[in-house]
């Protein structure tokens, strides 16, 4: 097989940097994700891959949407950002007493998430969840 060297030259993506700020998102899709562990690369950690979308209004009045990608442990301990998110987005529907919960029932709903900035240790800027909030009655 003749590959040229620009066929196997891929360009590392970085996520946009957002700036710190509080955002109205809502959870349009959630995958199931494994990633590599914190302190261990050779174990995986199950994960959700939950994306968010968000709308804004461009100079002339037209409808932009941005998204926002955040991956979450499958923990639902009363500290983990799963279980933050799910009491944000159901409220009084989110039973925490539940042993188990199906992540599903989160799609569609909104909240409010605020983003930070951090800087990776190769020194890369990146927006992280501060904090997941529930939305204000009527938003």
């Amino acid at each position: 097989m003749n590959n040229s060297i620009q066929d196997l030259t891929v360009e590392r993506l970085r996520a946009p940097v957002f700036p710190e700020d509080a955002y109205d998102m809502e959870i349009k899709e959630i995958q199931n994700f494994d990633r590599p562990a914190f302190n261990n690369p050779d174990e995986t950690v199950p994960s959700f891959q939950i994306n968010f979308q968000s709308s804004y209004k461009g100079p002339t009045g037209e409808d932009n949407f941005w998204s926002y990608t955040w991956f979450v442990s499958k923990s639902l301990s009363s500290r983990s950002h799963l279980f933050k998110l799910a009491k944000a987005a159901l409220g009084t529907d989110f039973d925490e007493t539940s042993d188990t919960f199906d992540a599903s029932e989160l799609i569609g709903k909104r909240v409010r998430l605020i983003l930070k900035t951090e800087v990776s240790q190769q020194g890369r800027e990146f927006s992280k969840v501060e904090t997941v909030l529930a939305l204000k009655k009527g938003k």
